[in-house]
């Protein structure tokens, strides 16, 4: 059995071969039963043998069946293991999801244990109970995601805004695949590319920069420059990313059907939908409709896409200069440390502490009063250089210079929240045509002032009558009419077993509105999802577009959160509801 092993071994590597796998399986599987043969006939001659001994050894014999029993039932249980093992390992898929229910199922019982024993126990021991598990699970959650990237790097991204949902220790460390992904070797991305054109690399840019701006989940953007001389950015597609992509949710969706049910219809529908994100053509043309659809915020920019260079597997866009808005934020609340003579960290585990605690956060200051205390800031600096440029021109020549003041790095962050809620308000209402992730990866903080948008892989459509009934939604739950907005709930085809109208009311809530301590009832955002799910779980989801809406609106939310302006959705998108509802009655007129 051990000689037969290592020969079967060897054909490990050949399996990779999609065209040769299920004739070598075949012959594998032949293999590992003749393997089992040999084996039941060797151990059935031990015991033949030992039997046919004098009754003088018959006692001796006994230990001698015992362990050919012992054999037969190893060898039994070894074999179909060992076959069930090289298949796994041989497809990409299944040894991902092998690798994930290996690593994250332990992680997932041991919190459920935990969670069993601390349960009636002071508030204290139950959080010094989970603290041990954040300080350990936290960077292996994190060390998972990069072992394995694909779409779990987008669900971790996703985590890592909503303060509010998960603790400290996995917000911190989920916090760096917003901009510090590992990408891939350089000379795999220019294979991949020149692949893609079918020619050399240098026939189409100038100058192509190795080091990549970013990496996410499913490619990484690389900055270049056209051989007309413009300035522009490549977006490459990693290969195999949309068989992982499938194979990566389906795990997912596995998951959640044992840990949160009530998130697996979500899921489903989210990997119907997601399909156009491994088109960079079907994204070059949704990013050239978005960018005609935006020309009417002058405070926006949307890059050109250059579709004569795009192909499914690479998209070639204009250059924007500036930062990404995570970037920009982390500076900005630095620097309101410094000016309020409080340690960064300090500040910072502050508003985690109230978060965490369900206490109601203190908002940052209003766009006025943001305008003006930059204003001044900007008066100081100014008045401080000045004195100091007339010193170090006069005195300074004699004396040691004075240091002159660099400028504070403060943004309007009411002003940026205000405008993306405008933006996405526009596009779901007024264009039917909106972007479903606006995670804070996709926003850039540009010199000029203006903010760029980027990533169309997921925009969606929405025609005027689903836009009439999302008005009339949101509507609903900004009136508060929680009657209205289950009944509508339902129109949107969303269905539970026994279609409890509470639960269908703040399902809407949670997906259109706010998801803070009131409205889930003191509970944090899952715990709260479980307890609806046991009360009436859902069995049907609504139409695709509902669903993105869904998505943008909690990824908006979460944004907001993370910056310290929570935002309820529905008084926000109320006016722009309104305005839908009033071109309805327009159009019937």
């Amino acid at each position: 059995a051990r000689e037969e092993v290592v020969r079967s071994s060897k054909l490990v590597p050949r399996l990779q071969d999609a065209a040769v796998r299920p004739a070598m399986l075949r012959s594998l599987t032949q293999r590992l039963a003749a393997c089992a043969f040999k084996a039941k006939t060797a151990t059935a001659g031990i015991a033949t043998v030992a039997a046919s001994r004098s009754s003088t050894t018959t006692q001796a014999a006994r230990p001698a069946r015992r362990g050919s029993r012992a054999a037969k039932v190893a060898v039994a249980i070894a074999l179909p293991l060992l076959g069930a093992g090289v298949y796994v390992w041989s497809d990409p898929g299944l040894r991902r999801s092998a690798i994930f229910w290996s690593r994250a199922g332990p992680m997932y019982l041991h919190y459920r244990i935990v969670e069993k024993m601390v349960a009636g126990k002071p508030e204290a021991e139950r959080d010094a109970a989970f603290q041990k598990l954040h300080d350990v699970y936290a960077k292996e959650a994190l060390r998972l995601i990069l072992d394995l990237r694909g779409y779990y790097v987008k669900v971790g991204q996703v985590g890592s805004t909503r303060a509010d949902f998960l603790p400290k220790e996995y917000i911190d460390a989920l916090s760096t695949l917003q901009d510090d992904v590992p990408p891939e070797k350089p000379e795999k991305i220019r294979q991949m590319i020149e692949h893609s054109y079918g020619r050399p690399l240098d026939t189409v840019f100038s100058y192509f920069e190795e080091t990549p701006l970013g990496a996410a989940s499913i490619g990484q953007v690389h900055r270049a420059k056209l051989l007309d001389g413009r300035d522009v950015v490549v977006k490459v597609k990693y290969p195999n990313a949309e068989s992982m992509f499938h194979s990566d949710l389906s795990t997912l969706i596995s998951f959640c059907e044992l840990a949160q049910p009530e998130q697996a219809p979500f899921l489903r529908e989210l990997q119907k939908q997601l399909a156009i994100e491994f088109d960079y053509n079907s994204e070059a043309a949704a990013q050239r409709i978005m960018k005609d659809n935006m020309a009417v915020f002058k405070e926006v920019k949307v890059p050109e896409p250059f579709e004569e260079f795009c192909n499914r597997d690479v998209l070639v866009m204009e250059f924007l200069p500036g930062i990404k808005l995570v970037a920009g934020i982390q500076e900005h609340f630095k620097a309101i440390a410094a000016l309020k003579n409080q340690d960064f960290k300090e500040m910072q585990a502050e508003f985690e502490r109230l978060l965490k605690e369900g206490r109601e956060l203190p908002r940052g200051p209003g766009k006025l009063k943001m305008q003006a205390i930059i204003a001044w800031t900007d008066l100081k600096t100014a008045c401080w250089n000045s004195l100091a440029a007339s010193y170090n021109y006069t005195l300074g020549w004699f004396l040691s210079n004075v240091q002159y003041a660099k400028r504070v790095p403060l943004l309007n962050i009411a002003e940026i929240m205000e405008l993306v809620v405008r933006v996405h308000a526009h596009q779901v209402f007024v264009d039917g045509y909106f972007n479903a992730d606006p995670h804070p990866g996709n926003l850039l903080l540009m010199p000029d002032g203006r903010l760029g948008l980027i990533d169309f892989g997921q925009v969606r459509r929405m025609s005027l009558d689903e836009r009439v009934l999302l008005a009339r939604a949101i509507i609903a739950l900004a009136d508060g009419d929680l009657e209205q907005a289950a009944t509508l709930h339902h129109e949107m085809g969303f269905s539970t077993k026994r279609m409890d109208r509470h639960v269908a009311a703040k399902a809407m809530q949670i997906a259109l509105d706010r998801d803070d301590r009131e409205v889930c009832e003191g509970l944090n955002l899952q715990q709260y999802f479980e307890k609806l799910g046991k009360m009436d779980p859902m069995v049907d989801s609504a139409r695709p577009s509902f669903m993105m809406v869904g998505r943008m609106s909690v990824l908006l939310r979460g944004l907001g959160t993370h910056l310290g302006y929570p935002l309820q959705m529905a008084t926000l998108w109320r006016p722009y509801a309104e305005r839908c509802l009033q071109q309805q009655q327009h159009l019937k007129q």
